[in-house]
């Protein structure tokens, strides 16, 4: 997705109008119509003020629009940075697959156990038998998940891990072992 995807899709999801976001972010609703459109791109300090009304970090409007090579870049950086493994496995339906491990994000705990809870809800809504509710519940399953991760991590209880996560960091990095130095 692009910014002005992005942009759209979080302000719809908050159920804010233009010109609503616009009055929030200080310009006017043609400027929040023209970034949606991509006929305009924000700068920096207008995507912070948008990320902020939004209550989104600024990642989440910016990092999204890559093809698959930046994708697998971007999984690079962080296989060389927290410590990865590649692994071979067989999925339920015995698909061979090729899984990511990291040895020291800790943070990945919490998107693990929210992913659990995610299909949990999906496991609940595909028994619902009315085909309409099942689909308005799957979406809505979804609308929550994707909410959980345009939030992270002020959708997070806890502030310990990430505390530790960065002291973690800290200390590789005086250590001289953090692969990014």
């Amino acid at each position: 997705m692009t910014v002005g995807e992005n942009i759209r899709r979080i302000r719809l999801e908050r159920g804010l109008t233009l010109k609503q976001l616009g009055d929030m972010v200080g310009v006017s609703e043609s400027y929040i119509r023209a970034y949606e459109s991509g006929r305009r791109n924000p700068k920096l300090s207008s995507l912070e003020a948008l990320a902020q009304a939004l209550a989104v970090n600024v990642e989440v409007l910016t990092n999204s629009d890559f093809d698959g090579v930046k994708a697998m870049h971007r999984l690079f950086q962080v296989f060389r940075q927290y410590s990865g493994e590649l692994f071979e496995y067989q999925d339920k339906d015995g698909n061979d697959m090729v899984g990511i491990s990291f040895g020291s994000l800790t943070l990945m705990r919490s998107w693990l156990e929210r992913y659990e809870e995610y299909m949990d809800e999906v496991e609940k809504c595909n028994e619902i038998k009315d085909v309409k509710k099942r689909g308005e519940a799957l979406l809505q399953a979804e609308a929550d998940f994707n909410l959980w991760m345009d939030i992270y991590p002020e959708s997070e209880p806890w502030q310990d891990r990430l505390d530790m996560q960065k002291s973690h960091d800290e200390i590789m990095d005086k250590l001289g072992l953090n692969p990014k130095n």
